[in-house]
């Protein structure tokens, strides 16, 4: 689909390539903004694009600031991100939370989307980070408080539901299992090689011990045993990756990124994410845990009291790559504790989806766009 592009900041000059679904008859659609994983871009998407008026959706697409279209990061940018200046790289994470707010504010405005109906029932906004693009729209949901006001004012009427789909592994803080395995940095495999290895193993169907065996194993006594940590030698479905057409991969994956700007991203320190996790699900101000002990020396820790309604919806496949289990089990953990705790959350729920990969929106858009429709309403 050909990309159009989005100013999302006045004075830095800054765009973000998108694609749109397109306006739809009536003032009942809601509008599903989507933000992308590691190498996979907008286009990635674009499979949604024939069904969203049967799903009285209107869909956008962006593509993250590095890809395609949009607007490269400066050398600054990119010195800050690589570096070890923890408040630097806080601000990095800000600036693309009000990069994510900027467009949102922009399809209202310059699209006049239909706001939340009066009843709650229709209309109104939806925000989607898939993968690695959750970092990003975490921090845009995180630093609420620090735009200014009339951004707020513009996103209140119309945003309602904050999807995290197919968490990646060290996106949200939490610490990583002994044993731990990532394609990407897979020393038993040439540097040249490990994107298509990568491609295969974020992209495959795995049957997780932690859900196949009879009877399934406790949330309690899971661990990383419990799931399959590399691709399948047997596995019981082609992975998505080995499905694309060579006309998909050239139009949908930028992989200049990669070493740039997207393995940083994924690298930052666990208490800068840990904090951004708690601003992005707190509801105004917190009290102590340890986990929050850790964070507590950035900004933000406490959350916002900023648009209370927003609901959070967490969807993930059970035949997702282990990375996705790993981090939304202790997503799931820490937010029981939480609410044990008696912290004030945002409303959330977790949404498992059987047989579903990292790559449901491609492999079956349907059912995809079933559950983004119903995370909206419920």
């Amino acid at each position: 689909m050909p990309m159009q592009t989005a100013q999302v900041s006045e004075n830095d000059n800054i765009q973000l390539a998108y694609i749109d679904s397109g306006p739809i008859p009536g003032d009942t659609y809601t509008t599903l903004v989507c933000v992308h994983g590691h190498s996979y871009h907008a286009q990635n998407f674009s499979r949604l694009f024939p069904l969203a008026q049967k799903y009285n959706l209107r869909i956008f697409a962006l593509n993250r600031r590095d890809y395609t279209g949009s607007t490269p990061y400066t050398r600054a940018e990119l010195d800050t991100l690589t570096g070890s200046d923890e408040d630097a790289r806080l601000q990095f994470l800000k600036a693309r939370g009000l990069e994510i707010a900027r467009f949102l504010v922009w399809v209202i405005t310059e699209k006049k989307i239909p706001q939340i109906s009066a009843d709650g029932t229709s209309g109104g906004l939806a925000v989607l980070g898939w993968s690695l693009g959750n970092v990003t729209t975490m921090a845009f949901l995180s630093y609420l408080s620090t735009y200014p006001q009339e951004v707020i004012e513009t996103l209140g009427p119309f945003l309602r539901t904050f999807f995290i789909y197919e968490l990646p592994g060290n996106s949200l803080g939490f610490p990583e299992p002994e044993g731990r395995y990532h394609a990407l940095e897979d020393n038993t495999v040439q540097e040249r090689m490990r994107g298509i290895i990568f491609g295969q193993w974020v992209s495959s169907y795995y049957a997780h011990p932690a859900y196949t065996s009879d009877p399934p194993i406790p949330a309690q006594d899971r661990s990383i045993t419990s799931l399959q940590i590399r691709v399948p030698k047997k596995p019981y479905r082609t992975c998505t990756l080995d499905t694309l057409t060579p006309r998909d991969l050239l139009t949908s994956v930028d992989i200049a990124p990669g070493t740039r700007s997207e393995r940083p991203l994924w690298r930052l320190p666990n208490s800068l994410l840990l904090a951004q996790t708690c601003g992005a699900l707190f509801l105004g101000p917190r009290t102590s845990s340890s986990q929050l002990d850790m964070a507590s020396e950035h900004d933000g820790v406490g959350g916002s009291t900023l648009l209370p309604a927003i609901k959070v919806r967490v969807i993930y496949g059970h035949a997702s790559l282990w990375t996705v289990q790993w981090e939304t089990w202790a997503l799931e953990k820490e937010c029981a504790k939480w609410e044990a705790e008696s912290q004030s959350l945002r409303p959330i729920k977790f949404i498992p989806v059987k047989d579903a990969n990292h790559f449901l929106h491609w492999d079956d858009a349907e059912t995809f766009l079933n559950i983004c429709v119903e995370g909206i309403r419920a």
